[in-house]
């Protein structure tokens, strides 16, 4: 949401400082909680040294998103599970990075490409991490870097596998650019190659992102069966034909069909 708001504001500008105050302030009660456990206003007050009115508006905002809650009985707020649940999925990204990592480096040793490992962040993709090819000719997008999901293999293989109500809604929220002649810009058409995508377990990029890459990407599941990952390897379409692209489908699969073992899903 702040990006949404403050995404046109200045840095250092009267407008972000008055922001970034607030925001510190908003954790600064949330971490109390999280520490010292159940408090009321005053108490939360005194602490932290920040005015009645502002502790329960913080207060209210941190209970709107669930975070906190009111204990009836008392009138003293707790952090709920919510918290609980938001680290528990973060300790889960670190560890499935350290995991993916030899067999991202297996996978590029063998077949000269650079591999990659994404997340699915406010309809985005992020690389989290790569094995880059060692070739002078070779994919290059930054760790850190978002791309949008309908257009890569690697959003491909998220998307596929949302509900149908998080798909709607991210449909709603999209707009289906064109970069290349082969992006999809048809809702329906997406839905229906995301639908062949859920069946065969794979993702392909023919060219959609950028006219010089093909990319092909696979699920990495959680012990629940949710895609919380996905691998891909990609390369410049020079080298990787469709037909190179299609036999790198046991290798890739195989190897998030692994690591999703190893996170615990059977």
């Amino acid at each position: 949401m702040t990006s949404l708001v403050f995404k046109n504001v200045e840095p250092h500008s009267a407008l972000w400082n008055k922001f970034m105050k607030g925001a510190y302030k908003l954790f600064s009660v949330l971490e109390a909680l999280c520490i010292h456990g159940e408090a009321g206003i005053t108490e939360l007050s005194t602490r932290l040294r920040l005015g009645k009115s502002s502790v329960h508006r913080f207060l209210s905002v941190l209970r709107d998103l669930g975070y906190v809650e009111k204990n009836e009985d008392n009138g003293k707020y707790l952090a709920t599970l919510k918290v609980f649940e938001i680290g528990s999925m973060v300790r889960g990204r670190i560890r499935l990075v350290q995991l993916a990592r030899p067999y991202m480096e297996e996978l590029g040793g063998q077949f000269h490409e650079t591999v990659n490992l994404a997340f699915l962040e406010g309809g985005e993709v992020v690389y989290v991490d790569k094995v880059e090819s060692a070739e002078p000719l070779r994919m290059d997008l930054a760790v850190g870097r978002r791309v949008p999901a309908y257009c890569t293999a690697l959003g491909k293989v998220f998307l596929a596998n949302l509900s149908e109500g998080e798909l709607e809604r991210y449909l709603r929220n999209q707009s289906l650019r064109a970069f290349t002649e082969r992006t999809i810009t048809s809702a329906d058409e997406l839905k229906r190659h995301l639908d062949r995508v859920r069946t065969e377990g794979f993702a392909i990029d023919d060219r959609e992102l950028d006219e010089g890459i093909r990319c092909i990407a696979a699920p990495v599941r959680n012990e629940s069966g949710r895609v919380m990952a996905a691998i891909s390897i990609a390369g410049p379409s020079m080298r990787m034909t469709m037909q190179r692209l299609k036999s790198l489908r046991e290798p890739i699969n195989s190897v998030t069909a692994e690591i999703s073992r190893k996170l615990g899903f059977l």
